[in-house]
């Protein structure tokens, strides 16, 4: 059997189609795992220039957190903090005749150096004075944060709102000898 020139054409040409289609349909599939592998290595360099930022600025944060953790007030070991949280509470609502309907604290959470304790509240009062008492819990320091709050018009008349609030309550535990002498016990 002899081969033409024509069907030797043929078969090469046959032969680089199926290895042009094999070398798509795997380069394809490698094309995508190089576009993953390369997004990967993107989110990891941007990861690693946001750690060494955090890194760099470290001293700042800390000095930040020293001064934020001398603002919060220290409770000794196992003393119950929960009554006087809502004694302060309610003496700033109070203060701007603020309604506190309901105060229910929940548990004490343990977070390192770190305490806190969470006051789900329900409320009424005019807009002027849930104004004055959320600008009193915010300018209180770092001791008190508001986490939810909703607000609805009452059925007590014009001007009136009622809604909850989520008070979060942060503070410290420990004697002076625990603070290293500084700051002591204080209290709001």
């Amino acid at each position: 059997m002899k081969i033409t020139r024509r069907e030797m054409v043929l078969g090469w040409l046959t032969l680089v189609v199926v290895l042009a289609g094999i070398s798509f349909w795997w380069g394809s599939a490698t094309l995508e795992e190089w576009k993953k592998t390369r997004s990967r290595i993107m989110e990891g360099r941007k990861r690693i220039e946001w750690i060494e930022r955090s890194i760099r600025r470290r001293p700042q944060l800390e000095r930040r957190f020293a001064e934020l953790s001398r603002q919060l007030p220290r409770y000794e070991l196992g003393q119950d903090v929960t009554a006087e949280i809502l004694k302060n509470l309610e003496r700033m609502a109070r203060r701007h005749g603020f309604q506190l309907l309901r105060r229910e604290p929940e548990k004490e959470k343990d977070l390192g150096d770190l305490f806190q304790v969470a006051v789900n509240c329900s409320w009424q009062g005019s807009l002027e004075s849930l104004v004055h008492f959320l600008y009193d819990i915010q300018t209180s320091g770092a001791m008190f944060d508001i986490d939810q709050l909703t607000v609805s018009p009452a059925q007590g008349g014009p001007g009136e709102l009622k809604g909850t609030l989520k008070l979060v309550v942060a503070y410290t535990r420990g004697s002076r000898e625990t603070a290293g002498g500084s700051g002591g016990t204080r209290k709001r």
